[in-house]
């Protein structure tokens, strides 16, 4: 996604980009430069002189596989067809990126630091209370996105460039009445659909494979038919736990975390207070006067120190955050007595003490045993790289597995039959290594791990009757796909041929669904949006099949009834979609009218794309 300026830059909205890192932030303040220098490996993507390597490629479709895990979890299984489609967008979006880029060099387009530093401090996101910009803010939110300063710097700098040469290129255009009542009408229109579904997974086979079927099968997909390498493997596995457990912490470091600390175990006590400030002695004796007579206490800083309520309230406060002068007599004061007048450096003070919240500490033991487990994992990061490192040199000085373990009183675990496809934090380097070979140190989100390879079996094909399970089940398969298709098949041959969708549906055992009045913007059946403009395009009782992950659905339109008049809000919508789809065109012909003469390659199969 691209970061997109609106109509001025205090609406500046950062998304998340795939910008090229190449200027600091900081530099803009006068703080540092930034220096980044391609990768030498060759260029897949060009424009002229403006390149993008196979190296910056990669980098970036493994960016995009890392976002989409962490939108969809860890175990989302990325497929060839999902790392091609978005290694495809990214050839569009680098492709348009060096355009505008050539462009800008060739019409001598510049946006100045000054720019950039005044999007940036002026946006609300990055401001204090008091309207200044705050750099903390600032770093937080480069922290949360995961960019660095230069990353977010060209990618402002390159969204002003963009939106000068291609945004908003139609605007100013009004979308003509014509247009739009053709477009009302479209979008209004609605049908009633029939329509079968035919589920292969609801087909009943009613024999059994044969043996000759399961001899031809074996023959057939003697390839598929193989009982994959499997290996025996030996771990040991050195846990940051493990290693915290044996760091012993010593009472003078505990004793300064305490301290250093004091605000995470003891809580102080805390009094809810009011206060009024006097120039005068004097006024400050009559206020004093009139709160023993029973005044209200805002009522006499409002008239004598001419204090509104806000400037009375003070809250509820600890006692180091009062003045060393009156502090210990208003947290030695009761509940509900008044303190004063007290002198200060700012004049007469007089306090009231409205509530108290009893101050709390954790218990000792509590305490010790939370601080200990503390520093213990803040130093088990540290020691295992030191326990790691003495392990490589006793493994590589001839010790084994066992000696290492023994001497470190850990457990070695065993694990058979591990294939390559079994979802493991052991089985990417159990498959790296040779038979009796020890892996080098493997960190893991638990410690480090280390792997000997104890028995290889090699992959074999299956014999026949080891294969047959897995043969009866591609049968049974191919079976329910063949009998789904030749009932798809019979029930659009007997629609052409004048019957009810009824009538084809019930003759196999199946139900026909008729739909609620639908627009162009409804679905059914999992139909996708193109799906159902082809289907809204045929004429009445035409049957339409289409093909829904493995399942197909036969379909007819069976009514169309009168048009539904659109409302303001459905208009203002319509307009607006169709303001957006001329925009985008307009901005593509743009682009391409800039790319034209300039000389754009791209190498499909070096990116392992189709040309």
């Amino acid at each position: 996604m691209i970061t997109k300026l609106r109509k001025a830059q205090d609406s500046w909205i950062a998304k998340a980009i795939f910008a090229l890192t190449a200027l600091s932030f900081m530099s803009l303040f006068g703080i540092s430069g930034y220096l980044s220098r391609a990768a030498e490996n060759p260029a897949v993507i060009r424009v002229n002189n403006q390149k993008i390597s196979l190296a910056e490629f990669n980098a970036q479709v493994d960016e995009q596989v890392k976002m989409l895990r962490k939108l969809f979890g860890e175990e989302v299984e990325i497929s060839d067809e999902m790392r091609d489609s978005i290694a495809h967008e990214l050839v569009q979006k680098n492709l348009t990126d060096l355009i505008i880029k050539e462009t800008a060099r060739d019409k001598n387009i510049h946006i100045s630091n000054e720019l950039i530093r005044s999007i940036i401090v002026s946006q609300p996101q990055f401001l204090d209370e008091n309207g200044r910009f705050n750099r903390a803010a600032f770093n937080n939110f480069l922290s949360v996105s995961g960019w660095s300063e230069g990353k977010y710097v060209e990618a402002l700098r390159a969204d002003l460039i963009k939106s000068m040469l291609i945004g908003n290129p139609t605007s100013g255009f009004d979308i003509s009445k014509t247009l739009l009542d053709l477009a009302s009408k479209a979008a209004g229109q609605r049908k009633i659909f029939k329509y079968v579904v035919v589920d292969p997974a609801e087909i009943k086979v009613d024999r059994q494979i044969s043996d000759e079927e399961i001899e031809q099968y074996y023959s057939d997909f003697a390839e598929e038919l193989i009982e994959p390498e499997i290996r025996d493997i030996s771990v040991l596995e050195l846990s940051f736990d493990d290693i915290a457990a044996r760091i012993e912490i010593s009472d003078d470091e505990i004793e300064e975390y305490y301290k250093s600390n004091i605000d995470s175990f003891v809580t102080p006590e805390t009094r809810e207070v009011l206060q009024m400030l006097f120039t005068d002695k004097d006024k400050a004796e009559e206020a004093k006067k009139e709160l023993e007579d029973g005044k209200d206490f805002y009522e006499v800083a409002l008239s004598l120190a001419e204090q509104s309520k806000e400037d009375t309230y003070m809250g509820y406060v600890a006692k180091d955050s009062l003045l060393s002068e009156f502090a210990d007599d208003v947290f030695s004061a009761g509940k509900g007595e008044v303190v004063g007048p007290l002198e200060s450096d700012l004049g007469e003070h007089i306090f009231k003490v409205v509530d108290i919240k009893e101050g709390s500490k954790v218990d000792d033991a509590k305490a010790r045993k939370q601080i200990v487990e503390v520093l213990q994992s803040e130093r088990a990061y540290e020691d295992a790289y030191d326990s790691v490192k003495a392990i490589d040199d006793e493994i590589g000085g001839g010790q084994t597995l066992e000696d290492v373990a023994a001497k470190r009183k850990l457990q070695i675990k065993k694990i058979t039959n591990l294939r390559d496809t079994i979802n493991s934090p052991y089985t990417e380097t159990a498959f790296l290594y040779n038979l009796d070979e020890v892996s080098q140190a493997v960190e893991t989100d638990n410690g480090f791990i280390f792997v000997r390879v104890d028995k290889i079996t090699d992959a074999h094909p299956l014999e026949v009757e080891e294969a047959a399970p897995q043969i009866k089940k591609m049968w049974e398969e191919n079976e329910r796909s063949a009998i789904a298709q030749e009932m798809v098949n019979d029930i659009v041959s007997d629609l052409e041929n004048g019957d009810t969708i009824d009538e084809a549906a019930k003759r196999r055992g199946l139900t026909a669904e008729m739909t609620e009045p639908l627009t162009r913007a409804q679905s059914f059946a999992e139909l996708k949006p193109g799906q159902i403009r082809e289907l809204f395009n045929e004429e009445e009782g035409t049957p339409k099949q289409f093909n829904i992950a493995n399942r197909s659905v036969i379909a007819i339109v069976s009514g169309q009834p009168q048009i539904k008049d659109l409302t303001a809000e459905e208009m203002d919508m319509l307009k607006r979609r169709l303001q957006m789809d001329i925009d985008q065109e307009a901005m593509t012909q743009l682009l391409n009218s800039y790319g034209k003469d300039y000389d754009v390659r791209v190498k499909y199969r070096q990116l392992g794309l189709e040309d």
